[in-house]
């Protein structure tokens, strides 16, 4: 199964969100295992996300099929329309005219929605983009957190080293 780059950032996500609960369970850090549970949840939902998405997409496409099927459906009728009667040549002129004014408005607003909707996925992915900054320097803060309890631990740990072997002698 080929793999999303949703399904990826899940997968990324959920491994992050064990070793986190893994790290914070071992080192009785309940903040760090709620950060793991997090991360899990974010994992989920950006996999249901991705379903809705696709969902969406689908829908979207059938939708655009009946619609080409129904401007399919008025255009063979005009088409007839024009055929039966010399008549209503002029009159057909007219509505396709007025169809080909409809379409015209139609691809603006179509062409409209595509660039709102590829402004709005600018606008995600400029979010998307600061939110994993600001996730980055937390870990890093985080990290660098651990590292300096860790350097004062292995501090005390050196004190009673030395007072055990002071007092031994």
């Amino acid at each position: 199964m080929t793999q999303t780059p949703s399904s990826a950032g899940a997968f990324v996500e959920r491994l992050r969100g064990n070793v986190k609960k893994t790290v914070g369970s071992v080192f009785g850090n309940d903040e760090l295992e709620r950060e793991g549970e997090l991360h899990k949840e974010k994992a989920d939902a950006s996999v249901e996300a991705a379903k809705l998405s696709a969902e969406a997409e689908r829908e979207q496409a059938e939708a655009e099929v009946v619609a080409r099927k129904r401007e399919i459906e008025v255009e063979r009728q005009r088409l007839q329309a024009e055929t039966a009667a010399e008549q209503r040549e002029q009159q057909a002129e007219i509505e396709k005219a007025r169809e080909e004014q409809r379409v015209q408005a139609e691809t603006a607003q179509r062409e409209a929605a595509v660039e709102r909707q590829k402004e709005a996925e600018q606008q995600a992915a400029a979010r998307e983009q600061q939110v994993a900054a600001a996730e980055r320097a937390a870990d890093e803060r985080q990290a660098a957190q651990i590292e300096a309890e860790a350097a004062k631990a292995k501090a005390t740990a050196g004190t009673l080293d030395t007072l055990t072997e002071e007092t031994t002698k």
